[in-house]
């Protein structure tokens, strides 16, 4: 009897181990995209981008939504005195997705995706996706509005980001743009614009809130210690 327990117990044991091993972490990603986002300028951009995006979450998941989304632009280190035309082409765009996802063997829960795009071609060149217990605590971007991404990256230059990247440079060459819904915080739908500085990585070099309707310049604020003095 002793013996016959024990054999019952190893082989309870080695299915669990079964299960656990064979249980996939996270849903398989999408195939390859064969395809590249369109340019608008000199690089893809946030609006640009998003289809090609949302096709590879289509592919990986249904009912994939998208929870958070930004656009980063790597500025050259060479700054005119004058606030620039146009974006340059250099930088990436990354977008989270998540869906419903019931793996065998695990509770009901959620999956997410993160599709990096380079914005100079267009390309997909990274994707990453996490199972989830519950679902990541998010809500989705506003809706499209009259000032978009790069309109907004471009306002923050002349309101400011010209000249903190001029200071300099080498410390001070990444912005990041993304959006904020109307009614998360104390201000209507807008864009916020951060730029790093290096010598800080754990704080905003500078950030400027941009009105995503009339590109009004809502707030201002930064940790990045003046261009001649250390952190």
């Amino acid at each position: 009897m002793l013996g016959a327990l024990l054999g019952i117990q190893i082989l309870l044991a080695a299915i669990a181990l079964a299960v656990w091993v064979w249980t996939p972490e996270a849903p398989p990603l999408p195939p390859e995209s064969e395809t590249s986002a369109p340019l608008d300028g000199s690089g893809a951009t946030y609006e640009s981008a998003l289809p090609l995006a949302q096709a590879q979450a289509d592919d990986w998941l249904p009912g994939a939504v998208l929870i958070n989304a930004s656009m980063q632009v790597d500025w050259p280190w060479s700054v005119s005195l004058d606030p620039p035309p146009a974006l340059p082409g250099t930088g990436w765009l990354t977008y989270v997705f998540v869906a419903p996802w019931n793996a065998p063997g695990r509770p009901e829960g959620a999956a997410s995706l993160g599709v990096t795009i380079e914005r100079l071609d267009g390309s997909v060149v990274s994707e990453e996706t996490l199972g989830w217990e519950d679902a990541p605590v998010d809500r989705a971007p506003p809706p499209p509005a009259a000032v978009d991404a790069s309109a907004a990256t471009l306002l923050a230059e002349e309101a400011g980001g010209t000249d903190f990247r001029r200071g300099c440079p080498q410390y001070r060459h990444v912005s990041r743009t993304f959006p904020l819904a109307a009614g998360r915080t104390a201000w209507p739908q807008h864009w916020v614009v951060i730029y790093d500085d290096t010598r800080v990585p754990d704080k905003h070099g500078l950030l400027l809130r941009i009105d995503a309707e009339t590109g009004e310049t809502l707030d201002r604020s930064g940790d990045a210690p003046e261009c001649e003095q250390e952190p």
